[in-house]
Formats: structure tokens, sequence, C-alpha cells
């Protein structure tokens, strides 16, 4: 199912009879990006009347606590709104980092969950709401980290984390070719800007610091629809 804004287009389940009698893994972080793919996706199998499972699945680091303590909350918000789809209960592992890893070095925790659910029959295909960053000039006027290693520009060619977009498979991550704009409009739109207030981009232990990559990434798109 396509969904347009105007900061983009997308295909959620493109050729969606192939994901029928399936079971679809949705990384559920807390944030803005994979809380409105779990919409879409429920939105999606509602409309087509497809038969369809979505498991959420996410990685509760104990370090940071608040990047991941919506899930619950955000997970029984689109039960409520799409009853007729199976939505499962989060599927999680527990984790501390003790701030030692960059956001996606977490993935060396998680992977070995996906593999096992995968291995039992629990998850058929993994999506994710992975988006592409800002424009490069907007990334630029960012606060960043004093050590580069930590954070800097990020998901443009050529740039920090891009890596992670040229493994996403089109289906798979249909957010690959919109940045968080996009996104946002889609809260707008929809007419649920309460489940977005339900989202935290923040990895740090205090939540919505207001200056982390995340954070920051987060006020512009917000700022870029809501106030301009």
């Amino acid at each position: 199912m396509q969904y347009k804004n105007k900061f983009g287009t997308i295909d959620v389940l493109r050729k969606s009879k192939k994901f029928n009698n399936k079971t679809l893994a949705v990384s559920m972080s807390g944030g803005a990006d994979s809380t409105i793919l779990c919409y879409l996706l429920a939105n999606t199998i509602q409309k087509e009347k497809l038969n369809i499972t979505i498991q959420p699945y996410s990685g509760y680091d104990t370090w940071a606590p608040l990047d991941s303590k919506g899930v619950i909350e955000i997970v029984q918000y689109i039960q409520n709104k799409f009853p007729t789809v199976d939505i499962q209960w989060p599927i999680s592992t527990v984790f501390n980092t003790n701030g030692a890893l960059a956001p996606n070095d977490k993935n060396r925790f998680i992977r070995p969950l996906i593999e096992k659910l995968t291995e039992h029959g629990v998850i058929d295909i993994v999506m994710n709401g992975i988006s592409m960053g800002p424009p490069i000039e907007i990334q630029q006027t960012f606060q960043q980290d004093p050590d580069p290693s930590v954070v800097d520009m990020r998901r443009r060619p050529g740039l920090r984390q891009w890596h992670e977009i040229e493994r996403a498979i089109d289906s798979l991550a249909p957010f690959k070719n919109v940045d968080k704009s996009f996104i946002v409009q889609c809260y707008k739109e929809f007419g649920i800007e309460d489940l977005l207030d339900k989202t935290n981009s923040c990895i740090l232990p205090q939540g919505n610091c207001s200056e982390c990559w995340w954070c920051q990434e987060r006020e512009w798109a917000i700022n870029k629809v809501f106030y301009t």
C-alpha cells in the first residue's frame, strides 16, 4: 500500500500477497520511526484484509531505560486503533551497555534474539523503520559530540551509517528513501500527534535531552512539519 505526503512516497507491504499468512517482526525502539511503521503496517493489513501477524521486538538497555520505556504503551495504542489486526506483545532482550556502545552497536545484542525467533518459527520476515538522515546542510547545524566516533553526520551517501541504508531491502525498510520530516508528517495527517508524544528518540539515560544527534533530528522534523 502506498503512502504519500509532501515529503515523499513509500510503499508498505509492496506485493502484499507474498506476506500473507506470515508473521512480520517489527523492530520497535520506542522512537517515532518504528512506531509509525507499526501503525502503517496495521493500517495496511486492515484495509487490505490481509492475514498477517505483527510481532514487535526490541532491545532494552538498562543503562538508558527511557529509550524503550514507551514500547508497551505504544503497542497498546496501535492495538486499540486496529482491533482486527493481530499485533502481538513485544518480545525484548535486556542488556546493559553502560553507555559504551553507539546506538547501532546494540544490534550485537538484538541479533541473537532475531536468529532464535526465526529458528523456532516465531517470525518469518524482519522489517525495520530506518529512515534517511536530514539534508547535509541541516546536519551541519547540529551540535556535534566532541568524540567523532560517538556521533557525526548520519544516513546520507558517503556519511556515517549509510551502510545501514545500503543493506536495507526496499520492501523491508519502507522509509529507506525518506527522512524524518516524512515520518512526522504521517503523524500529522493521520491525526495521531498523541502517539508521536509517546515516542522518544533520545538514547541517553535522562531521555529527551535535546542535545544528542537523535533529539536534534527529531526537533528539526517536528519544527519543519508543525511550525514552518
